[in-house]
């Protein structure tokens, strides 16, 4: 009976050396779970900031773009109303002169 006693305790002391390994072997297994994940989710956040700066890139270039455009526009006009300006005012220089020369001479019209 005895070697019977002594095979269940051998049995049991693998048995608890078994799931000693075990535990140890999920605990490693958890472990570089936890460090793969934390390096999935670094990359994964690179990966996004580096998408929405090429956004936020182009974003910018498209509005400035844009804004370059708008600004040619806006010159373009005020150079054609400037030069509009100035015929007009070559047109009456001298019905101004002569207003001017009749006024300082106190003629009156």
């Amino acid at each position: 009976m005895s070697s019977a006693i002594e095979e269940t305790v051998k049995a049991l002391v693998e048995f608890e050396s078994e799931l000693d390994a075990a535990k140890a072997e999920v605990s490693e297994t958890r472990k570089k779970t936890m460090k793969d994940a934390a390096a999935w989710a670094e990359a994964a956040k690179a990966s996004a900031i580096a998408k929405a700066q090429d956004i936020a890139s182009k974003t910018v270039s498209k509005a400035r773009e844009d804004a370059e455009a708008e600004a040619a526009i806006i010159r373009n006009k005020g150079e054609s109303d400037l030069k509009a300006f100035e015929v007009s005012i070559l047109k009456h220089k001298s019905k101004a002169a002569e207003l001017v020369a009749s006024r300082l001479l106190g003629e009156a019209e």
